[in-house]
This record gives structure tokens, C-alpha cells and sequence, in this order.
């Protein structure tokens, strides 16, 4: 022990060593499980509302297999397989996003408020009704 961690010792002071230090220099990959199917990007969290669950049950997934993130974690994604993504995002927000996962990114909403416009409601069920096949389930 050297002079400096002596005196903090006699005073107390507790000394920690990080454990992974390449998170504080920026390099916090979030990986995800290889079971999920489908990622959710979405500053709010709607997960439990009704239109979301049957959203999951008309495309085949369990609650294993999504994963709901906001854009600060979802850019920091580090994927080892291919999970669809839905970007519940204003346009020019999602833009970066889109480009990094370009043929992953399956729909792409302006705010979760759009979707309960029946107009858009209704669109948004055309689009996802190609991944409802419980054949495909999301793959």
C-alpha cells in the first residue's frame, strides 16, 4: 500500500476499482439475447398498453422475444443476429438510426400519439399483417 491509500484508509474513505473501465471511455455495447425477434425503439414506455400486446400476439412473440429500448441505447446496439426493429421516433431522429440498420428497420412511426389515429392505426396493421404469419413468426 502506498502513502495515499493509507491515509484514505485511516480516514475511512472506501476506494473502489472499476470493473469495466471501458464504459466510462465510451465503448457500452448493449448486446442483445439471441432469442429476440423484434426491438422496439421508443423514448416512452407503452409495452403494457393494450395495442401493444396484440401487436405482439399478431406477430407470434413472447415477452422473451422483444426488447424495448429508447435511441440512446438502441445506437449503442451490437447485434450478432437480425431482430426487426420498429422506430417509434420523429423522422429526422430516426434517419441515423435507419442508415445504421437499414434492412432491419421494418416500420418507422413519428410517435406512439399517430398510431391511435385510426388512419395511420389501420395503416400500420397493413404493413405489419406480411409478419403476422405465425409460420414466419418474425423470422
Amino acid at each position: 500500500m502506498n502513502r495515499r491509500d493509507l491515509l484514505l484508509q485511516e480516514m475511512n474513505i472506501t476506494q473502489w476499482v472499476l470493473t469495466k473501465p471501458q464504459v466510462l471511455k465510451g465503448d457500452a455495447q448493449i448486446r442483445l439475447a439471441p432469442q429476440v425477434k423484434f426491438v422496439v425503439v421508443c423514448e416512452e414506455d407503452y409495452q403494457h398498453t393494450g395495442l401493444f400486446q396484440d401487436i405482439l400476439r399478431a406477430l407470434g412473440v413472447n415477452t422473451n422475444q422483444y426488447q424495448w429500448l429508447n435511441m440512446e441505447q438502441a445506437v449503442r446496439l451490437a447485434l450478432t443476429h437480425s431482430p426487426y426493429f420498429w422506430l417509434i421516433q420523429p423522422e429526422q431522429q430516426a434517419v441515423a438510426f435507419t442508415k445504421k440498420f437499414a434492412n432491419q428497420t421494418a416500420w418507422q412511426s413519428p410517435s406512439w400519439q399517430s398510431i391511435q389515429q385510426a388512419t395511420n392505426k389501420r395503416q400500420f396493421w397493413q404493413q405489419i399483417e406480411p409478419f403476422t404469419n405465425t409460420e414466419n413468426d418474425c423470422n
